[in-house]
């Protein structure tokens, strides 16, 4: 090989390793500039972004539920309420003739008006029915209520059950004075027959003188021994009759003590039957025995008389002082619940006013 072309190849070798280490410093330099990811970079997995989506989707349609129901629940609470108000409402169509005659009609109505009363507020228990369903139907929604609300339909719950005990001693009220009521008449009819039974009574004599003197021959209106025993038999049927009136009224109004009449009347009907037994014997003509019977029955008269001057002047004024102690209690009674009433009614009209601001502001 010739000198010239050694230096060829060395030059060649030169160029070689020059551009060989051209090139490996264009690679490093390369990669120096190339940027290295960092651990902490790494991409979120698809999944998990899903995962928390639907998280965050559930936690708002949650939330969303529950103002939904709570603003549901809020508007039936409100619903409930004012039906149990309107319900209460209702019942006080039966109730107000109730209270009015108790507070100012007693002692003035019939027998059967008072029963027309009592029947109309007994009818009102279906009104007050309706009213502590949807007061138990509140309750039920305590939850969605606000404090007034809460307190309004503590104040109807307490209010129903008031109604029903006015209407309960408003009842024995009325029993009462229907009683006293039927009692007077009863007593009236009994003296008025007491009355007719004296006007027969009298009669009798009268015809029983007359028959007398047709015996003795003397110019006489009666022949008939039968007419004063007639009269004697009219006078027996009233007095019966007057005690039926009296036993009837004890019946109705059995607080008074019916002694002072019952004795009367019983001592004019053992007198009335001594006379009807003299009457007969005359007509039979055992006149010792009439005449024993007469004696009888004038003793017997005088007794009765004696009973008469006991008996009070009327009716009326015997019962007035057992009818007002028979109704200091259940009247008493009365008034306190309907003052308690009135006091719970006050509540309901300030929370309807409470609650008609309310929606005017809204």
């Amino acid at each position: 090989m010739s000198k010239s072309t050694s230096r060829h190849i060395a030059a060649d070798k030169s160029a070689l390793s020059q551009n060989t280490d051209t090139s490996s410093a264009s690679v490093d330099a390369s990669v120096s500039n190339t940027p290295t990811p960092r651990r902490d970079q790494k991409k979120i997995p698809l999944v998990i972004k899903i995962g928390a989506s639907l998280i965050a989707l559930i936690i708002l349609g949650s939330a969303g539920y529950l103002i939904w129901r709570h603003l549901t629940g809020a508007a039936q609470a409100k619903e409930q309420i004012s039906a149990a108000i309107a319900s209460v409402s209702e019942s006080d169509a039966a109730i107000v003739p109730l209270n009015n005659t108790i507070t100012s009609d007693l002692g003035s109505k019939t027998s059967d008006e008072l029963t027309k009363i009592k029947e109309a507020a007994k009818k009102s228990s279906s009104s007050l029915d309706d009213a502590q369903m949807h007061v138990g139907n509140a309750l039920s929604l305590d939850e969605f209520m606000i404090d007034d609300e809460r307190a309004v339909v503590k104040a109807l719950q307490d209010s129903v059950d008031q109604r029903r005990k006015l209407i309960e001693a408003g009842e024995e009220v009325l029993t009462i004075d229907g009683g006293a009521f039927n009692a007077k008449a009863l007593l009236t009819k009994a003296m008025e027959k007491a009355v007719s039974a004296d006007s027969n009574i009298e009669k009798s004599v009268e015809a029983a003188a007359e028959y007398a003197k047709s015996l003795a021959g003397e110019e006489s209106s009666v022949t008939d021994a039968s007419v004063p025993v007639g009269f004697d038999k009219a006078a027996m049927e009233d007095i019966t009759e007057a005690q039926s009136f009296e036993n009837a009224a004890e019946q109705a109004f059995s607080e008074a003590d019916y002694s002072v009449y019952t004795k009367y009347l019983a001592a004019r009907k053992d007198a009335i039957q001594v006379l009807m037994d003299s009457d007969n014997a005359i007509a039979s003509g055992d006149f010792d025995s009439a005449q024993a019977s007469i004696e009888d029955y004038n003793k017997r008269e005088a007794a009765s008389s004696e009973l008469a001057q006991q008996l009070p002047e009327t009716p009326d004024t015997f019962l007035s002082e057992a009818y007002e102690a028979a109704l200091k209690k259940p009247l008493d009674t009365y008034k306190e619940i309907a003052e308690a009433l009135a006091a719970t009614d006050k509540k309901i009209r300030d929370y309807q006013g409470l609650a008609v601001g309310s929606s005017k502001k809204a």
